[in-house]
């Protein structure tokens, strides 16, 4: 790029060392495990081949077009999130604060995922695996619940030391403790030289899995009861499409796995030249992300399917989540030939995948904090470091015995809902306050073409729409459903913990304390509060335009660009209310309106501005 363009920060901002870095790193952030465990869950629970309905038709209206937005946003001011929104606008820099802080959450617990397969992946390559009937103590109490279901049985009493409830620690459980200290000093190594450490390791991390996958997919398919497995998966149920629930699920599925919202697509794109054509690269990231949810359900429940068919448990029985990977996997593979082997490949690649989406999440973290004067002569090196201790401090509690209620915890609270309120402030920063005219400006002299209409309804108005929908769903849902979590208390002939009885499906549902419920409170407020506080903070703030890039004025592209303004909006509305009125009439006579605005607005120019 020349020194014309210099105005956006691009002469000194790193950079990828290939467009195909960035589009591996890219579909490394958005395939994560919730494509593995979530997704084919979710499709079994709504109506199977029928669920694929609503997901395509949210993916289309809801997470191309925002995942395209934040690309387009961070490629075209080239800035980490904060520094974004502060352009945009003064009053809108808690969005990007709201982001940074949901990343933080996330990249919190989200390690714990990787820590579980990491210590499988080690367990498999016993001989024979730990979790097999044939490895059940005798001498233990429990030996009859442990022979029920072994795989379960080690995943809960001897993997995860879990307790009773989430108020009893327990202390930490050494062999996750190992795993949790090795997980961040992976996502370190992969960041610490920003998108130079990160493209090279996309290089691995974001293809293996595949090479897994289809291995897997090859030898899934080929076991006896895999037809059936995959059955259950795709036999559509279209009465499903009437439930609600259906929809906000897949509404949901796409917005989390699409990785929207956290910031970190908006820093990817930052390390992007000017001039790269954001709407391909957001449809090819978008498409191999859905693409590999639904190979991923078909690898899945082929090997289910195998499992009913060598020991009876049924596939619509299938846990969902981690369960999914740690129960019900890992059983099938113990009956496959080779058991070690197809449990270190899919172990190994849950570790690639849950790397990817965490390194790119950290990246959302730092990147907003370089564009710091505070931070930004402090090496990379040594930030990345510090960003990294704490994360690794604050989520700590994740090792211990307790770690997996704490886990769902911060699951359920911390990223959801604030979540779909940055999505929401997103579409209405961008296309009501930056204006769409000069987002379609910029996004023409990126691409070399204005993006399509449908792009522009679904921005203005399809997404927020839908976004509200979701947002005011899960609220209503979270307030009508007890705060509940699934206490592991045994099987009914051996309970687990003294004085607690068990139950069929060795789990029972317990409210949590008041201390868990104001922590699940604070994780919602701390990232959204931000939002309101600066809206009302800067609202006064004086506006720096943000500069047109010269080739853009050399072109003629520059727009007439108007302050964003609530009581002029209001004013144009009740223009148009009262208009529409007048033109109706009532009892078949006409209104007279007289125009009588707050900016003393004559007649020619109240019908201009509407």
């Amino acid at each position: 790029m020349g020194k014309e363009e210099g105005q956006v920060n691009e002469e000194n901002r790193a950079r990828w060392g290939s467009h195909l870095e960035f589009l591996l790193a890219g579909v490394g952030l958005a395939v994560g495990t919730g494509n593995v465990w979530r997704f084919p869950y979710l499709a079994q629970k709504n109506g199977g081949g029928a669920f694929l309905v609503p997901y395509c038709i949210m993916l289309a209206v809801e997470g191309v077009p925002l995942f395209f937005m934040e690309l387009a946003l961070g490629q075209r001011l080239q800035q980490g999130s904060i520094k974004i929104w502060s352009g945009v606008r003064p009053y809108l820099k808690g969005i990007g604060i709201a982001q940074v802080v949901v990343s933080f959450s996330m990249t919190v617990y989200y390690p714990a995922v990787m820590m579980w397969c990491m210590y499988y992946f080690y367990l498999s390559f016993s001989n024979p695996l730990p979790w097999v009937e044939s490895e059940c103590d005798p001498t233990r109490a429990d030996f009859e619940c442990c022979k029920n279901d072994s795989a379960k049985h080690y995943y809960y009493v001897s993997a995860l030391q879990v307790t009773s409830s989430i108020s009893e620690n327990g202390g930490f459980v050494n062999g996750m403790v190992v795993c949790w200290v090795i997980s961040w000093v992976l996502t370190y190594a992969c960041l610490f030289k920003g998108p130079e450490s990160l493209g090279k390791a996309a290089y691995f991390t974001a293809t293996f899995p595949y090479v897994v996958l289809f291995c897997l997919f090859c030898r899934g398919v080929s076991l006896k009861g895999a037809g059936n497995g995959i059955a259950v998966l795709f036999t559509p149920d279209f009465s499903i499409l009437i439930d609600p629930n259906a929809w906000m699920d897949a509404a949901g599925q796409i917005f989390y796995s699409l990785s929207v919202g956290f910031g970190a697509l908006i820093c990817f794109a930052s390390y992007n030249p000017i001039k790269n054509d954001c709407c391909k690269d957001s449809l090819f990231i978008s498409l191999v992300n859905c693409g590999t949810s639904v190979f991923s359900g078909i690898v899945v429940y082929s090997i289910l399917g195998f499992r009913e068919a060598t020991t009876g448990v049924e596939v619509e029985k299938a846990e969902g989540g981690p369960g999914l990977a740690f129960i019900a996997y890992t059983t099938a593979v113990a009956e496959m030939p080779l058991p070690q082997l197809w449990a270190a490949a899919f172990f190994f690649m849950m570790v690639t995948l849950a790397l990817n989406s965490e390194f790119g999440t950290v990246e959302a973290c730092v990147t907003p904090l370089r564009d710091f004067k505070m931070f930004a002569k402090m090496p990379r090196e040594l930030l990345c470091l510090v960003v990294c201790c704490v994360m690794f401090l604050v989520g700590l509690p994740m090792c211990c015995r307790n770690g997996l209620y704490v886990f769902n915890l911060w699951d359920n609270y911390s990223v959801t809902i604030p979540l779909l309120c940055v999505g929401l402030m997103e579409c209405i920063g961008v296309m009501w306050i930056y204006g769409m005219p000069r987002f379609l400006k910029d996004i023409e002299y990126m691409t070399g073409s204005v993006p399509h209409k449908y792009w522009q309804i679904c921005w203005k108005w399809v997404s927020p729409i839908l976004l509200i929908i979701v947002l005011m769903s899960s609220l209503i849902k979270k307030m009508i459903i007890p705060e509940t979590y699934e206490s592991f208390v045994g099987c009914k002939d051996s309970p687990a913990h003294e004085g607690i009885p068990g139950t069929e499906n060795w789990n029972r549902k317990i409210a949590f304390t008041w201390w868990a419920q104001c922590f699940a409170a604070l994780m919602v407020i701390a990232p959204v509060m931000w939002i309101p506080i600066y809206i009302v903070w800067k609202r006064n703030a004086e506006v720096v335009p943000i500069p047109y890039l010269q080739g853009m004025i050399d072109q003629g592209m520059v727009v007439e660009e108007k302050p964003f303004d609530i009581g002029y909006q209001v004013e144009k509305i009740k223009i148009i209310i009262f208009r529409r009125r007048a033109n109706s009439g009532q009892n078949g006579q006409s209104y007279v309106v007289e125009n009588t605005g707050a900016k003393s607005m004559n007649s020619n120019q109240s019908e201009n501005n509407v």
